[in-house]
Order: structure tokens, then sequence, then C-alpha cells
């Protein structure tokens, strides 16, 4: 997956359900879980002393941004050439998201200097949270080709284009994250197994 603008794309591992409503018609339902990825810029914070005794009492810290998805998808898909179960055929049809983001802080055991270790004796300031996450709602297209190995199963390839149409950050380090963007493109492959 590969967001417009994002500096980064996403791999992930996904399980679904196909129903046919037809012999070149059926509905689906997919759950992608896309692993964390850090993002390529470096930040830093400043950590206060538990103690007003310590010193130093404030120190930098470096850390960086990791972002996953986690996708909850339904749609149609209109077959063309062969049937659902048939051949080889491609698809098209129109899909809807709910998407789940998770955006972590992933900060350095030691402060900038590398002199100082900090999490037991040092807090972050009060309004800077360690995650957050973001929930999504999308609208997309796909379309794809698939090939029916008679008593076996089918391989697939598709891709999409989804367009988030709403989005609420739970803090600002979800809200901060540069992995994420409003339009994104997901290429799936997959093999699924024919029950009947």
């Amino acid at each position: 997956m590969k967001g417009f603008g994002a500096t980064k794309g996403f791999t992930n591992l996904h399980l679904g359900v196909e129903i046919p409503r037809a012999t070149d018609q059926s509905i689906y339902g997919r759950f992608s879980y896309y692993f964390p990825v850090s993002e390529p810029i470096i930040l830093s914070t400043s950590v206060t002393a538990n103690n007003i005794n310590t010193n130093p009492y404030n120190l930098i810290v470096n850390y960086d941004r990791s972002t996953n998805y986690s996708l909850f998808e339904g749609g149609t898909r209109r077959y063309i050439g062969n049937d659902y179960d048939y051949g080889f055929s491609g698809y098209s049809g129109s899909n809807f998201m709910v998407i789940v983001n998770k955006v972590k802080n992933n900060y350095s055991k030691f402060d900038a200097s590398g002199l100082y270790t900090w999490e037991n004796n040092y807090s972050l300031s009060p309004g800077e949270e360690r995650e957050g996450t973001v929930l999504s709602i999308a609208l997309g297209l796909q379309a794809g080709v698939k090939y029916t190995f008679p008593a076996v199963g089918t391989i697939y390839a598709d891709l999409s284009g989804q367009y988030i149409l709403f989005g609420q950050a739970s803090n600002l380090t979800a809200y901060n994250s540069s992995l994420l963007s409003n339009l994104f493109f997901i290429f799936n492959v997959g093999f699924r197994k024919d029950l009947y």
C-alpha cells in the first residue's frame, strides 16, 4: 500500500471471504493488517526530571514515529470473461473500508548525547502521548484478474484506489504522522480456496 504523497509504503497480510451472487457477480469482505513502518526522519523532544534534585534537570531525547494500518473492507465484484469460479477472468467493483491506524513514538533509551538513560528518572511533557489512533472511513474502486484451477482454487491479483471521506485522530501523535494520506493505492496478491 502506498499513500499519495506519503514517504514510505506498507506490506500486509490479508484474509477474506467471497460469496457469489450470480455466476459473474460476488460480494466480498477482507481484513488486512499492514505492518508498522517508521518515518524516515528523527524527531526530538524534551524530558523533565521527576526529582528536582536530579542533574541535569532536562534532557533532549530522540525518537522516530511508526504507523500501521488495519483495514476492514467490503464490496462487490463483477467478473468479465469467464465466471467467478472458472478459468481466467478480470473483475472490477467498488468497496467500502473502515481503517484503524496506530501511530507510536519510539523513544531512544538514551538522551541525545548518549550519556544518560532517562525512562526511570524523567518524564515526557504531560501533553505528549506515546501513541495514538486514527479512525477513518474510505470508498474506493478495484480492478483485478484471477485464474481458477479446477478442484484446487483461485489465484488473484487486484489493484484498488481509496479515498478517505472521514478521519478522526485521537491525539496530536496520531495526527502528525507523515505516513498517512487521504488518497492511497493498494495492490494485493492471494489465493482463494473455493468451498463447494
